[in-house]
Order: structure tokens, then C-alpha cells, then sequence
């Protein structure tokens, strides 16, 4: 619409120009006294001549401007293009990463399809939840990758079932048993029930854990747990007999272990930690306890994935297990002496 008034201004500016050009011969001839006829003659060829002329100077500078428009539009293309077959080259590649994922094509296109469907549009909450989740997996599967350690700050629940649930050949795990009531430890009350792992066995996430333990078992998955108690007393305690029944009518391979029995070399690794498959081992740090009859807190959970430092905790492991003696239920304590003269199995060998 704004190009109508220009182009009506650019004809009239032509006309008049046109007029004042033919007017002006027109005056000239005249007054250099040629006759009437060569006067409007020449007064009509010279304002056509100025009025070619100045479409001529306006479709150049029209061809001009179409010139510097068809280069934007062709470099625009060109850009265009250009970053059409970027985004083919990338998706191209990592479609061929994603075939070449040992997870699995169809498991990871579910991911991306997934993803896709919460839209912008949706509640911003669930949006920026739904980001902050991505974010944290592509993190976790980034630390993973690499293949050093992964830590969760507090206590992990997702790891701990998804190692249990998807374990295929060993779980070797320590478990400390604390005398006294709630907090356990140095600062408990005397003449206190046990505290068997900070009451675990007792909450939801122990008896999922439990159940995970038995399926495993199910799978023919080794599971050894290391009871770890700080008074021989607590191998008489209620808690402690219940703890070790429950894993053992399972399927576990149960042995109690004093602090005291500890090979020295060892007693810098009374650690609460898991291994699973003898490829990751799970630990958790405790942080420390603030005033008497506190429980324990978390601090942070970490998996561990370097070689060399999973193969010192499964040697560990089995230095300790080979310290620790049977649980004897119908004793409700110990056995006379370690089996085997101290020394492992072979077939459990980690």
C-alpha cells in the first residue's frame, strides 16, 4: 500500500519535468523566430528525449535495487542451506551414535521421543522440572562414561535398587551393627536395642532393597553380607539375629565380624560400601554427629568406577570376610572359628 503514493509522486515529478522541458524548447525556437511547426516539433522531441531519459535513470536505479536484493536472497539461501545440511550432518551423526549405543537403539529414541513431547506451552513447572531432570542425567551419564566416580549428595535410592536389580554375578556388602538406641555408637544410650545400618532393614527402601536381594538370588547372583559389630554383646541382640535371619533365609551368605578381628592392615577400611559385579562399587559417607542420641546423616553417596580402586575394595572385602566367623542361629552368635581356616572359598571368591 505505501508504494502506490510513490510511484503516482515519481509519474507526476515526470510529467511536470517532461513539461517544463518541452515548454522551455518550445520558447527557445520560438523566440529565435523558427516556424511554428519545427518549434513544437523540437519542443515535443526534446521532452521525449527527457522523458526517456528518465525512465532509463529510474529502471537503472530499479535494476539496482533488484540486484542488491537478489544477492541478500542469495546469500540468505546460501546461509540457509548451509545450515540445513549442518543440522543433516549432526543429526546424521548422532543417529549413527545412537545405533552404535550399547544401550540400545530403541531405548534411546524413546528417551529423545519423550523429551519431545512436554511443550513449551505445558506448565512451567513441569517444564523447567522436566529440563533440570535432563540436565541431571546427561550429567550422570557424562560422569559415568568417563568411567572415575559419580557422587550424589545425601543418601542415593535410585542406585542402590537399579545396581541390585540389574546385578549378574556377585553383590559383596558390609553392614554395621552400632550398640544402643537411636544414633548408635559411642554416644548411645546404654542398654539400648542394636542399630543395624541406621534401622535400614526397617524402612521401605531396606525391604525394597531386601526384595531386589532375593530376586538377585533367584538370578544365581552371589550376595555376601559382612555383618561389622562393635560389641561382641551385639551378637546375641535381637536386631542383629533378626538383620542376619532376614538376609540368610534369603538366600545371603551371612558372616559377623568384631572390629577387633580386623587385620590391621584393613582397619582404615571399615567402610559401608557395596560391590556389584566387582565393577562398581557403591559407598556412602556418613557426615559427622552433632550432640548425643542423633542418628546418622549422609553426606553424600558415590559411585566408584576406576578399576584399580573397585579391585582394593573387593580385595579389602575379602580380607574381612575371610576375618569374620558364620552366623550360628542356633547359637544366635558366633561360630567356633573362622571356616576354611581364615580363608575364602574359592567359588565366592571376589
Amino acid at each position: 500500500m505505501n508504494e502506490h503514493p510513490s510511484a503516482a509522486r515519481s509519474i507526476l515529478r515526470k510529467v511536470l519535468i517532461t513539461t517544463f522541458t518541452g515548454g522551455l524548447a518550445y520558447l527557445i525556437t520560438n523566440t529565435a523566430q523558427e516556424s511554428q511547426i519545427w518549434s513544437i516539433t523540437l519542443s515535443a522531441f526534446i521532452g521525449s528525449v527527457v522523458l526517456v531519459i528518465q525512465f532509463l535513470i529510474d529502471f537503472e536505479s530499479r535494476l539496482g535495487a533488484v540486484e542488491q536484493a537478489h544477492d541478500r536472497h542469495a546469500q540468505s539461501m546460501e546461509r540457509l542451506v548451509n545450515e540445513g545440511f549442518t543440522k543433516i550432518s549432526e543429526a546424521t551423526e548422532l543417529f549413527g551414535l545412537i545405533e552404535a549405543s550399547p544401550l540400545g537403539t530403541d531405548l534411546m529414541l524413546q528417551l529423545v521421543r519423550n523429551s519431545v513431547r512436554i511443550k513449551p506451552g505445558s506448565p512451567s513447572l513441569v517444564f523447567d522440572f522436566a529440563k533440570a531432570e535432563i540436565t541431571r542425567m546427561a550429567e550422570f551419564l557424562k560422569e559415568l562414561s568417563d568411567g572415575a566416580e559419580v557422587t550424589y549428595d545425601g543418601e542415593d535410592r535410585d542406585w542402590l535398587l537399579a545396581l541390585a536389580r540389574n546385578a549378574r554375578t556377585s553383590i559383596d556388602a558390609t553392614s554395621f551393627s552400632t550398640s544402643g538406641g537411636k544414633g548408635g555408637g559411642r554416644d548411645a544410650k546404654a542398654g539400648g536395642s542394636a542399630m543395624v545400618d541406621e534401622g535400614l532393614w526397617n524402612t521401605d527402601l531396606g525391604q525394597r532393597y531386601l526384595e531386589a536381594q532375593r530376586d538377585a538370588v533367584e538370578r544365581k547372583v552371589t550376595i555376601r553380607r559382612l555383618f561389622i559389630l562393635d560389641s561382641p554383646d551385639l551378637s546375641t541382640d535381637p536386631e542383629v539375629v533378626k538383620a542376619c535371619r532376614a538376609q540368610r533365609e534369603i538366600g545371603v551368605q551371612v558372616r559377623i565380624l568384631y572390629p577387633s578381628a580386623v587385620p590391621a592392615q584393613r582397619r582404615s577400611q571399615l567402610l559401608d560400601f557395596i560391590i556389584f559385579d566387582n565393577v562398581i562399587c557403591y559407598e556412602l559417607t556418613s557426615a559427622p554427629r552433632i550432640g548425643r542420641g542423633t542418628s546418622t546423616v549422609i553426606a553424600n553417596t558415590r559411585l566408584v568406577l576406576t578399576p584399580h580402586r573397585v579391585a582394593e575394595r573387593a580385595q579389602g572385602f575379602k580380607d574381612l570376610w575371610a576375618a569374620a566367623h558364620e552366623f550360628d542361629e542356633s547359637k544366635a552368635g558366633l561360630a567356633e572359628s573362622p571356616p576354611d581356616g581364615g580363608r575364602v572359598a574359592e567359588d565366592v571368591a571376589p
